[in-house]
């Protein structure tokens, strides 16, 4: 199996994502959230304002009218599943944020989703008027899959893998 292909098989096999989201009080908070994707590997968190990291991004989505938004991201490998914690397999993603209107059609082919993964629970949630859907663009990352097995990418997830190597 090639790197790619590894990588590609864990993103697919991810459910959750941490966040790590700056509040415009400086302070950095980090937090976890099921999320789905779509064929452009854009991943969507559906989210609370009563949740810190929800206000932070629409805070930042507010603020950056003249830069990018940036958010940071982190998949992980069960603890239980790897052997050595030094090297364990992850993909790092610095993301872009947008809040998708409700009344848009990916908002109603992503809930589908959600629903599919995550269950009835989720209708319940679509009729909270606090939930926002939030689309997240993956800007940049790096995949790690052991010692000596790190790579960097741009855009889609775990394609054109570049090699980290060593500044000497």
């Amino acid at each position: 199996m090639t790197h790619q292909q590894q990588c590609e098989a864990f993103w697919q096999a991810r459910q959750t994502l941490i966040l790590s989201t700056l509040g415009s009080d400086g302070v950095l908070e980090t937090s976890v959230t099921p999320f789905v994707t779509d064929n452009s590997g854009h991943l969507y968190v559906f989210i609370s304002e009563l949740a810190q990291h929800t206000q932070n991004i629409l805070s930042l989505l507010i603020q950056s009218s003249e830069t990018e938004p940036v958010i940071s991201g982190l998949l992980l490998a069960d603890e239980s599943e790897t052997e050595q914690l030094f090297a364990r397999e992850r993909l790092s993603l610095q993301l872009s944020p947008s809040d998708i209107a409700r009344d848009s059609s990916i908002f109603l082919e992503m809930i589908c989703r959600f629903e599919h993964s995550f269950g009835e629970v989720v209708s319940v949630l679509a009729n909270l008027p606090d939930f926002h859907l939030i689309q997240l663009r993956v800007i940049q990352g790096g995949y790690v899959k052991g010692f000596g097995q790190a790579f960097t990418f741009k855009g889609c997830p775990c394609q054109a893998l570049t090699p980290v190597k060593r500044n000497e």
